[in-house]
């Protein structure tokens, strides 16, 4: 599974999950919960979360997508 590109984002600028949550506003948990897919995406918690990353990370990219990847077979 590919990575969540908020993560991928946070391990290529040694920026911890805290430090971006409270750029962004929000709580650390929020950002834990949007890449797993739990939190309500939103669109000023995007833009939040996007402007936290000065948008290396688009709010596009921070919406979950439910389309089968191109890799996956399907029957």
């Amino acid at each position: 599974m590919a990575q969540h590109p908020l993560t991928a984002y946070a391990e290529r600028t040694g920026r911890s999950f805290t430090d971006i949550a409270k750029s962004a506003g929000v709580s650390r948990m929020t950002l834990y919960r949007l890449v797993n897919g739990e939190q309500n995406a939103r669109i000023s918690l995007l833009e939040q979360v996007s402007a936290a990353t000065n948008f290396e990370v688009t709010a596009s990219q921070l919406i979950p997508s439910s389309r089968p990847s191109k890799l996956e077979k399907t029957a």
